[in-house]
């Protein structure tokens, strides 16, 4: 009686400002706002974004959204929807917390709550999920060909539906989006992909997908592709960007054939077993709903009966959100998985076609050989060779849809094919593998652990003549004991029609002969120029061939080796791929005999050994350093004369970081590799040593006249300058010489070997 009442607090509620960045923008529209799994906002309270250019504001009246004040509370507040347009403005609750130097947050979609009531009772913030609708607003420049929504009927809502972005309009996006996309312009995308939208449209094939920055783009790309089954391609005479749908929409008679007479060679052609196959196929996709996975489960009850047991296999299609489409996309992957299809591979002489295929393409195979009159095959991959290339090879697969088309006949009584001989290889070249080769080879820990005394043995081999298969890589401790280890292509070879002085660091349209497959000899590979005794000379790169002059443009004394001069109908052996290498580790030192076993589709023959019967003595190739580039004599390439002090000037070169292009010999400093220092030596005109300096760490050295009228001899009427490189006691592969007439009488580049 009388007493006053005290309040008491029974709990909290919480309020908090936010600021959610959300995907790319602008969107169409924030079609629902979910916290802790609750709509918060949406179904009747859902509106359309603006046009970006001013602000939209949400306001969000569920107190009880988590139980009221009792439990957890709920969510009342303004939410400002910030649709990332390029006209957007800076908000103004952000700048009265934050300042005024925010930016506008342009590019993105994002959402500002002010300081809105999230909880009762638990100061945690629930998750957010937010459903946001995107078909037109975000292209650069105007949405691509309309309007990108598919729509279709749904029979159980009784109504038309909403089913995702049209999947051609979100790879146009892709492509020609240039803040987050590929930025190619608009003239690149074929009609094929404008065909191709109209297709889909009409399917009902909608796609709801996120693209994170995660994610390379070009994967994204193939993932939608892997949706919709088709390919994206570039046209190779047009340049624009073309979409194959796989699909059932071709008429057999207009199909081209192929057969023996456009068929050269039919290398594979294979069918999975039935107990490969198949025959239970489940779809998980995306609902609705909830934004979980849900699935769908197809079967082939008749291939469960002959599997005897169900083979189940698993596809994702994240981008899938309605059941129906899910289906369909189940049944037309069990159809192609649970299918035995044929795969192959197969040349075709290109004049017999008209064009090179493209993938997608569909062709009539008719292989009399295998029982096949006629299989509609689908193009899956084209290799069109080098420019000029006399056959084009074509990886194919049986069509699915075709499959009821197919006419096989028994096949033919068998005949036996000729017996193709096996000739001797025109050249046969042992190779160390030089540093170049491994960098490309290895991976960058297998690399780090070379060491000075490891060496890789390999080999070079052209063909001997027509017919012949390819070749066998073979060692031995002796040239009577070979054995085979790695098979590998034959190299293209040429000779040279004309000398080749050692001055020239271009060779610029040398005349050559072509012997063995030059089509093969590609611009940028490089090249070894080979001496009568069947060794390495030098190293080239090629600048350019042009088979029908029969001329070739030549960069000399590359990698590890320098310009030597070479007389006319000295052999060149291209590189490329061509190399074979044993693989195992060798050590400097080692004598080993190389030899190459020619083969053909019927025999092989015996091994021809490499360097004229000669055993191979490994000089650790890759552990040395390289020669200095760029020598200068008293500033200058070629002096007319040399007179009073001679002044030799160099330029650095370093294995290690000469890996990512062909250095060529005028070009700057590159390292120099750690540890390397140059050793000089000048010699008389009876190669008599005169003068030598080591341990040189720079890139010049003075010959002054005094110096050279004490050095016995060395005043004759001429002198040889070597330069070499020097690490750890190893010397580089080859050094830079140059023999030159002291009192005028011209000046010469040449390799030393004891004489001039």
């Amino acid at each position: 009686m009388g007493g006053s009442s005290k309040s008491q607090t029974v709990g909290y509620r919480y309020r908090m400002g936010l600021h959610l960045a959300l995907c790319q923008g602008p969107v169409d529209a924030v079609q629902e706002i979910q916290m802790g799994d609750r709509t918060a906002w949406g179904d009747a309270d859902r509106a359309p974004l603006s046009n970006g250019h001013g602000l939209t504001s949400l306001f969000i009246n569920k107190p009880t959204l988590f139980g009221g004040d009792e439990r957890e509370g709920g969510v009342v507040g303004t939410i400002d929807v910030l649709s990332g347009h390029a006209g957007q403005g800076r908000n103004d609750y952000l700048m009265s917390r934050l300042g005024a130097a925010i930016p506008a947050f342009r590019g993105v979609l994002s959402l500002v709550a002010r300081k809105i009531l999230f909880a009762a009772n638990n100061p945690y913030i629930k998750p957010w999920a937010v459903r946001v609708r995107r078909f037109n607003a975000g292209w650069h420049d105007h949405a691509w060909m309309g309007d990108s929504e598919v729509r279709t009927w749904d029979e159980d809502e009784g109504q038309e539906i909403s089913v995702g972005m049209n999947p051609a309009h979100i790879l146009v996006q892709c492509l020609t989006d240039p803040h987050w996309g590929m930025g190619y312009p608009q003239s690149t995308i074929g009609w094929s992909l404008w065909n191709a939208a109209w297709a889909l449209s009409s399917e009902g094939f909608g796609l709801n997908l996120i693209w994170t920055r995660q994610q390379p783009i070009e994967s994204f790309i193939g993932q939608v592709i892997d949706h919709i089954g088709g390919i994206l391609y570039t046209d190779p005479e047009q340049g624009t960007f073309e979409l194959k749908l796989l699909r059932d929409d071709y008429w057999i008679d207009s199909l081209p054939q192929l057969g023996p007479d456009e068929i050269v060679r039919l290398e594979r052609f294979e069918r999975a077993q039935w107990g490969e196959l198949p025959n239970e196929l489940t779809v998980v996709y995306t609902d609705w709903q909830t934004g979980g996975d849900a699935t769908v489960t197809v079967e082939n009850l008749a291939a469960i009966q002959l599997q005897g047991g169900v083979i189940n296999q698993r596809r994702d299609y994240p981008g899938v959100n309605y059941g129906p489409l899910a289906a369909r996309l189940a049944l037309r992957d069990l159809r192609a998985l649970g299918s035995p299809l044929a795969r192959m591979s197969l040349t075709v002489a290109r004049d017999t076609l008209e064009r090179a295929p493209l993938p997608g393409d569909l062709f009539l195979l008719n292989w009399p050989r295998l029982g096949v009159d006629q299989m509609v095959v689908r193009v899956t991959g084209i290799d069109t060779g080098t420019l000029g290339a006399a056959e084009w090879r074509i990886e194919a697969m049986e069509d699915v849809f075709g499959m009821s088309n197919t006419v096989l006949s028994p096949p033919p009584p068998h005949i036996e094919d000729p017996t193709i001989e096996p000739l001797p290889p025109a050249l046969v070249l042992a190779v160390e593998v030089p540093y170049w080769e491994l960098a490309r080879r290895l991976s960058r820990a297998e690399l780090a652990y070379l060491t000075v005394t490891d060496t890789y043995l390999g080999a070079l081999a052209a063909a001997g003549g027509s017919g012949q298969l390819n070749w066998q890589l073979a060692i031995g401790a002796s040239g009577g004991d070979l054995a085979a280890v790695v098979g590998e292509d034959y190299a293209p070879l040429l000779t040279l029609d004309a000398a080749l002085p050692a001055s020239e660091f271009d060779a610029i349209g040398v005349p050559v002969t072509a012997i063995s497959q030059p089509e093969r000899l590609a611009e940028g590979d490089y090249a070894y120029l080979v001496d009568a005794s069947g060794s390495i000379a030098e190293v080239v790169a090629v600048l350019a061939f042009d088979a029908a002059d029969a001329t070739i443009d030549l960069a000399r004394g590359m990698l590890d080796t320098t310009p030597q001069a070479h007389a006319s109908g000295t052999r060149l052996i291209g590189v490329g791929e061509w190399l074979a290498s044993e693989g195992a580790e060798r050590a400097p030192g080692e004598s080993v005999f190389v030899g190459a076993i020619p083969r053909t589709s019927t025999d092989q023959g015996d091994p021809v050994l490499a360097a004229n019967g000669q055993p191979m003595v490994l000089t650790g190739r890759q552990a040395l350093p390289y020669p200095p580039g760029r020598i200068r004599l008293n500033g200058q390439t070629e002096p007319v004369v040399v007179a009073g002090d001679l002044t030799v000037a160099w330029v650095h070169r370093d294995r290690t970081q000469q890996t990512a292009y062909l250095v060529q010999q005028d070009e700057g400093d590159i390292g120099p590799e750690l540890g390397v220092t140059y050793t000089l030596r000048i010699r008389n005109r009876n190669s008599v040593l005169a003068h030598i300096e080591t341990g040189l760490l720079g890139t010049a050295f003075i010959w002054t006249a005094a110096v050279a009228a004490l050095d016995a001899g060395a005043l004759g009427d001429r002198i040889t300058v070597e330069i070499s490189a020097e690490r750890d006691g190893l010397s580089s592969w080859q050094p830079q010489v140059r023999v030159m007439d002291r009192a005028g009488y011209g000046l010469r580049w040449g390799q030393y070997w004891g004489g001039v």
